[in-house]
Parts: C-alpha cells; structure tokens; sequence
C-alpha cells in the first residue's frame, strides 16, 4: 500500500516500521548523506517512495523503493545490472519436497533488508 494510506490506518506504527528500515540501511551503509549543496552543478537525483506491506503476522513492513520512471537505461543502468539472481519457484519446491523426505524441520523466517549489495561503478544519488 501506498505511504500516506499506511499512514491514515496507524500512524504510530507504520512510523516505527519506517524507522526499522531506516535505521537498517544506515547500519549496513546501503548510502550515506549527502548535503544537496555539495552535489556538483547537473547532478541528477532519483527521488525514492516508501511502500508498507502487511505481513502474514499483522507485521508491518516499509521499504524505501527508488522511482524507477526516473530511471534512463544507459545512465542509471545497463542491461547486464537489471538482472539479479533470482531462484525459481521449481527449485523451491524441490528442497522443500527434499527436505520433507529427509526429515527435516521447516520454520517460516521473515528475512528483513535482504538486498544485493555490489560495487556501483557510477555514482548514485537520492532525493527522500
């Protein structure tokens, strides 16, 4: 759902989820804060949205997602970057069908701030 909708159903803790992934992405240096004044003349910004999910659990989820309109293949990508490694829903399946037949005991695990980190080769800035 969308930020401000999030916001009208409960304030307080769409705020706190907020804040979670926030101070997640500080402790991992996902990016670091830069003043706009010292940004070089002509440097472009990719604004950023928060989007919240409502976990199973009545847990609540945000992510900061950049806007990816803005984006301009060539500039903020190439076609060998849009690719991340993915599993398929067969190879899912097939551990767990393993995993059964070993015995083995499954628990649901909600894994929070999962992202890829790599090396950017071009400098990336961001507008909250």
């Amino acid at each position: 759902m969308k930020y401000d909708e999030a916001m009208a159903m409960d304030k307080a803790g769409w705020e706190r989820a907020v804040e979670e992934e926030h101070q997640w992405m500080v402790t991992n240096k996902v990016w670091h804060p830069i003043k706009l004044s010292k940004l070089p003349k002509g440097t472009e910004i990719l604004t950023t949205t928060w989007t919240c999910k409502l976990k199973l659990n009545d847990r609540k989820r945000a992510h900061l997602n950049a806007r990816a309109y803005e984006q301009v293949d060539g500039i903020h990508y190439d076609e060998s970057s849009i690719n991340a490694p993915m599993t398929n829903d067969t190879s899912v399946w097939a551990i767990m069908v393993l995993a059964l037949m070993a015995g083995w005991i499954g628990l649901m695990n909600d894994a929070q701030g999962t992202f890829l980190k790599g090396e950017l080769h071009q400098e990336r800035n961001k507008w909250q």
